[in-house]
């Protein structure tokens, strides 16, 4: 193992190990304050390659800050980004370019790409909203957060472009939405030997005081959506990891699937592609690099020893999408998966065959998560939760739906009322009447969509929408090219699409983060 390796892994387990620490009480909050500054410094004297990948594999783990009692709330990740993007501005040579030529003449500080040529006009915007907004300061923080988050595009882009580097990124989120998994799971695991309350509490006490500070704490000890309740069966626990609520965790969940997928995908195909090119008679060299060939029996025993790794984490994902209990995430799904069967079966398109394996494993999580809910109670009977809850959905008077709709009342309400900037960005608490504090308790549209037009105006949705159509015609043309990745990312990121629909948890800090990893690498071609 090189030096690089093991400054990485030290840095690591040193994040891991002071998280573990303040959450358990050993060492006080003030810990990740340490480990912080460590990654500071790994950060600024590292390859900005190794950096990259130590931060997307921290983004599960990044905590609050406690920097004051009173100021206990702002993510690491802030001042972490920061610094990447600083560093790898700096080591790109655009400080010199632009002392040189000027920012103006300077070719490589031009902006070329419709994508991020609409997200400034968005943000743009989204300035103009704090002239009109209730209370400017919360529409000024919630500007600098996107701001803060978008900076990690570029350098996803950038690093993207070597091979070598993508497939490293993939696989670097593909582990991190593993420790994602692995924490939901330790979580369902430990209802079955302690009451809900006393998980409740101790979660709220211990974990989400070190990730997300103390107001969230005191207030998920009275108020959270982590049960899922029935009028005839006792409630469960919805699957919610390290996020604050079960809807974040299972967008990031699909946002990971991406990067399962194209792995599971980059399986076969070169493994296709190797068998065609033996009964041609072509040469079988495999994987890029000259020269190099492996036999059909050592390649195929490769691919299934990769394929038995990725495919259960598939598995252990798509059933943790029903143990989060989010049933916009289950009703956004059916129809990519309709498009799917659709071509499958009338364009006979055989590269979609891991999605129809993915919907049969979805069809089954059903009964698999209901069967394994009612077991977390003393009677057991009831093997039909999952269901009883999809079923829901349609229920108007269900109190969720019922308050979905009224709040979706409210917000057109509002665009009609604010049609041009809205109410103002990060000011959604005044479309309901309620105190600005209230966004820090979740107050949203409960859909994307309104919720920017309330925030930011008839305006920012069609700069949002503008960017959403950039990023279909990036996907169109990179699969006219043939490109495994926009395959991949086509059909999920028509599921969030759709997922935004019924809530805003796109705008979680971890979920967007990881939303930014899985969009830089679509564009890693473009200058």
């Amino acid at each position: 193992m090189n030096k690089n390796k093991i400054s990485f892994l030290i840095v690591f387990l040193v994040e891991i190990s002071a998280i573990l620490l303040a959450v358990f009480d050993v060492l006080p909050r003030e810990a990740v304050l340490i480990s912080t500054g460590i990654m500071v410094f790994y950060f600024i004297f590292s390859k900005i390659e190794h950096s990259l990948l130590l931060f997307i594999l921290s983004i599960p783990l990044f905590v609050a800050m406690p920097i004051t009692e009173g100021f206990d709330t702002m993510a690491n990740w802030r001042i972490l980004l920061v610094i990447l993007f600083l560093v790898w501005f700096f080591k790109k040579g655009y400080v010199k370019n632009f002392l040189k030529q000027g920012i103006c003449c300077s070719p490589k500080l031009k902006i070329n790409s419709s994508l991020v040529k609409w997200v400034i006009v968005f943000l743009v915007i989204g300035a103009l909203t704090v002239f009109v907004a209730t209370s400017p300061v919360a529409a000024i923080k919630k500007l600098l957060f996107l701001i803060n988050i978008f900076l990690l595009f570029p350098i996803i882009k950038n690093v993207a472009k070597n091979e070598k580097e993508k497939t490293r990124i993939i696989k670097t989120g593909a582990t991190a939405l593993m420790i994602i998994l692995v924490i939901g799971y330790l979580q369902l695991i430990s209802v079955f030997f302690a009451p809900l309350y006393n998980f409740w509490q101790w979660w709220a006490e211990n974990v989400t005081s070190v990730f997300y500070g103390s107001n969230l704490s005191e207030l998920l000890k009275v108020s959270n959506t982590w049960f899922s309740y029935y009028a005839d069966s006792p409630s469960t626990l919805r699957m919610f990891s390290v996020f604050p609520d079960s809807h974040s965790f299972a967008m990031f969940g699909v946002i990971g699937l991406i990067f399962l997928t194209f792995l599971a995908k980059q399986i076969h195909e070169p493994l296709s592609g190797f068998r065609a090119r033996k009964r041609a008679g072509s040469p079988t060299s495999v994987g890029g690099a000259k020269g190099e060939t492996l036999s059909e029996a050592r390649w195929d025993s490769r691919g299934k020893r990769r394929g038995l790794c990725i495919w259960p984490c598939i598995v252990l994902s798509l059933l943790a999408l029903m143990f989060s209990g989010s049933r916009g995430v289950w009703l956004s799904a059916v129809i990519p998966f309709l498009v799917v069967v659709f071509l499958f079966i009338f364009r006979k398109e055989k590269t979609l065959k891991p999605f129809l394996i993915m919907l049969i494993i979805f069809a089954l999580a059903f009964p698999v998560s209901s069967l394994i809910l009612s077991q977390s109670y003393e009677d057991g009977e009831d093997a039909t939760l999952a269901f009883k809850r999809a079923k829901s959905i349609t229920d108007l008077e269900e109190l969720s739906v019922r308050s979905r709709l009224g709040i979706w009342k409210n917000s057109l309400e509002s665009v009609l009322k604010h049609p041009l900037l809205g109410v103002g960005i990060g000011n959604y608490p005044v479309v309901l009447n309620e105190d600005i504090s209230a966004a820090k308790r979740g107050a949203s549209a409960h859909n994307l969509y309104l919720d920017i037009a309330s925030e930011m105006g008839l305006l920012g949705l069609a700069a949002f929408l503008l960017i959403i159509l950039s990023i279909f015609k990036k996907i169109r043309k990179e699969i006219i090219n043939n490109k495994l990745y926009a395959i991949c990312f086509l059909f999920f990121f028509g599921w969030i699409l759709i997922y935004n629909l019924f809530d805003v948890v796109l705008l979680n800090d971890k979920v967007l983060l990881f939303f930014m990893i899985m969009t830089g690498l679509l564009y890693k071609d473009e200058q």
